[in-house]
C-alpha cells in the first residue's frame, strides 16, 4: 500500500499521459491505476477490490500501459 502511494505521488509529478487524463481524487476507495512512463489515477473510486479489478481495462489496452488496484485512504500527493 505503502509502496503504491510512493509510485503514484511520484507519477504524478511526471509528465501526464495524453491517452487520458488523471482521474481527480473523490474519496476513499478502490483506484485503478495506470503504468506507463508514469503512474496515474485511471478510475475510481470503488467500494471493493473487486469492482476495481472489473473495471480495469486489459493490459496493453491503450498500448504499454498496464493496469492495477490499490486502496487509498487519503488523496496521493501531487
Amino acid at each position: 500500500m505503502r509502496w503504491s502511494s510512493v509510485l503514484l505521488a511520484a507519477g504524478l509529478t511526471l509528465a501526464a499521459s495524453t491517452v487520458q487524463a488523471d482521474e481527480a481524487w473523490n474519496g476513499p476507495g478502490w483506484y485503478v491505476i495506470a503504468t506507463q512512463y508514469a503512474v496515474i489515477l485511471w478510475s475510481g473510486p470503488y467500494a471493493s477490490e473487486d469492482d476495481c479489478e472489473q473495471a480495469k481495462p486489459p493490459d496493453g489496452d491503450p498500448p504499454d500501459f498496464s493496469f492495477s488496484c490499490s486502496f487509498f485512504n487519503q488523496a496521493p500527493e501531487q
